[in-house]
């Protein structure tokens, strides 16, 4: 399975997303292969601390890291055989190993973050997706609402944020795109599990690891047929 985590816009939360899916899948398997298409190299940048030696000691899973850019057609070729789950962390742009992420991917994730700004660039991503769609029939695409403030006064912009997800899914034809009916909370667990090189589901957070396994449950539970591409 190739789960690719992508959006255009930088700063929705992509890369904490990929490593945390790819510790969680380590509980699945110990063929897990994380590949980073970002330049900024922050997934190299966990997994350099995760081995680190003061590390070695807790006796941690550990996942497979790629660093590729550009075409990445050939490494997933390879790779596909070789693993059972493939993440792949994408750059915030537009770009080649975006596209080819996401025309191979069997489900893609689209980590936003609930604000105008990152609605506007969501609305041009989506077209994009519409077109890898014309080639990847059988891509599933999951929205999840990212960083969310804990604040309670905040819930009606949170609802309204949804209504429009909501309503930009059907104006670009797209009501198969599975909009995440779990969020995920802006907790501070997140970056201090990363910088221990831990996943947030094994990190002692109850809410932040509840709240990741139950968007992350939606993503893998939600299935389709499988893409045949590569």
């Amino acid at each position: 399975m190739i789960i690719t985590i992508a959006n255009q816009k930088g700063g929705s939360g992509k890369s904490t997303i990929a490593i945390n899916a790819a510790t969680k899948l380590l509980e699945q398997s110990s063929k897990v292969l994380l590949l980073d298409t970002d330049s900024q190299k922050n997934c190299e940048g966990f997994t350099n601390i995760r081995e680190s030696q003061e590390k070695q000691d807790l006796n941690l899973p550990y996942f497979t890291l790629s660093n590729r850019s550009g075409d990445i057609t050939q490494s997933l070729k390879q790779s596909v055989e070789l693993y059972e789950y493939i993440v792949i962390d994408t750059k915030g742009s537009d770009c080649v190993e975006c596209r080819k992420a996401m025309l191979y991917a069997d489900k893609l994730v689209i980590p936003t973050t609930p604000n105008q700004l990152d609605f506007d660039v969501l609305c041009e991503f989506v077209e994009r997706v519409k077109e890898v769609k014309d080639f990847n029939s059988n891509l599933e695409v999951y929205v999840v609402i990212n960083k969310v403030s804990p604040n309670p006064f905040l819930t009606k912009e949170l609802e309204d944020f949804k209504e429009a997800l909501l309503d930009l899914c059907k104006e670009s034809s797209l009501d198969d795109i599975h909009i995440c009916e779990n969020i995920i909370y802006d907790r501070i667990a997140y970056k201090r599990a990363i910088s221990e090189g831990l996943g947030i589901n094994e990190y002692n957070d109850e809410k932040a690891k509840s709240g990741f396994e139950a968007m992350f449950k939606e993503v893998l539970t939600t299935s389709g047929e499988k893409n045949d591409s590569l």
